[in-house]
């Protein structure tokens, strides 16, 4: 059913950002185009352009007559600007979010609807999140899915209906949430966090969701409400692993806003440097000499301590080339 509150039915936004990914795009468009929506059920599908060169605008505009869609543009680059992009032109009593990376199920949206009638005091809901990888998968990767759980942004918490919750981090992620849109226009997202142009930082979305559920909002887990989340071949390699860890790790360092010690260099602490150092060289040695599941943990290991490393000079001021561009052989 398109966008129309007449009769008095419940408005959804669904707030996708998106940034040179056009097929892509249309993909998840293709997705929401064949979903079951509920007859009380009304709705809207914001598409937010991040000043994007490709045919974005074109996808968006050859879904007019499928999707009650409309398309909005933010200049400046940045996830968070995006998304708050999105709050202000969303219509909906609830703001439903997802990515244009991923595939809704066909009743993803009737499972959203059916919880914010069923918890109407709710203000955060959450879905799972099941990888969808392109074939062939590396092997190496396939023995150590285990450690890419939060790059392949899996979440999983089973069948039954279960409050969100800080402890244990029971927590949705950002290609499946949505946040009631009176607590959503308060609170925002933060700009220092989502990717931007020489800031690599990621969490934005659980920092709104932690913020809600700090103040006192209750949320809740929706088993029913799926995606799968949808990754190319060239997604999968060690290059992509190494970036993301390291945006993990810049981000944890940025929460945690660690005290300085000790000498410096190069805009950061030296022990650092020595540290990372040592973690990169374990992890080349093990490539070579070690099953994928050990050499892996000592890229991870490396990775996020580059991302330390990276706040720290963004925090000193200080910018230089990655010394370690490349997180080792990608296949």
């Amino acid at each position: 059913m398109f966008y129309d509150q007449s009769d008095g039915q419940m408005l959804i936004t669904v707030a996708i950002c998106t940034r040179d990914r056009a097929e892509s795009l249309r993909r998840t468009l293709e997705s929401l185009a064949a979903m079951r929506v509920p007859g009380d059920v009304a709705w809207e599908v914001v598409v937010v352009n991040n000043g994007g060169t490709d045919h974005t605008d074109q996808v968006i505009a050859a879904f007019a007559n499928r999707l009650p869609i409309r398309r909005e543009f933010e200049p400046q680059p940045g996830l968070s600007r995006a998304r708050n992009r999105a709050v202000d032109a969303a219509n909906g009593d609830y703001i439903v979010w997802t990515d244009d990376d991923v595939i809704v199920d066909p009743g993803w949206l009737a499972a959203y609807a059916e919880a914010f009638r069923r918890w109407p005091g709710a203000a955060v809901f959450g879905g799972r999140i099941t990888p969808r990888l392109e074939e062939p998968v590396p092997r190496w990767f396939l023995g150590t899915q285990a450690l890419w759980i939060g790059m392949l942004g899996t979440r999983d918490f089973g069948d039954a209906d279960l409050p969100l919750c800080l402890a244990g981090e029971r927590l949705p992620y950002g290609p499946n949430f949505a946040i009631r849109a009176i607590e959503q226009r308060k609170y925002r997202y933060d700009t220092e966090l989502g990717h931007a142009p020489g800031q690599g930082r990621r969490g934005e979305e659980m920092d709104v969701v932690e913020r809600l559920l700090r103040s006192g909002a209750s949320g809740y887990w929706v088993p029913q409400a799926k995606v799968e989340h949808c990754f190319t071949r060239g997604q999968l390699t060690t290059p992509c692993a190494a970036r993301f860890y390291a945006s993990i790790g810049e981000t944890v360092a940025f929460r945690d806003r660690p005290a300085a010690s000790g000498e410096f260099w190069l805009g950061a602490p030296r022990w650092l440097w020595r540290q990372m150092i040592e973690q990169w060289l374990r992890y080349r040695v093990h490539r070579w000499i070690s099953p994928p599941p050990v050499w892996a943990r000592h890229l991870v290991s490396y990775a996020m301590t580059w991302g330390t490393i990276r706040y720290w000079r963004g925090r000193s001021g200080v910018n230089m080339p990655n010394p370690l561009r490349q997180g080792g052989p990608s296949r």
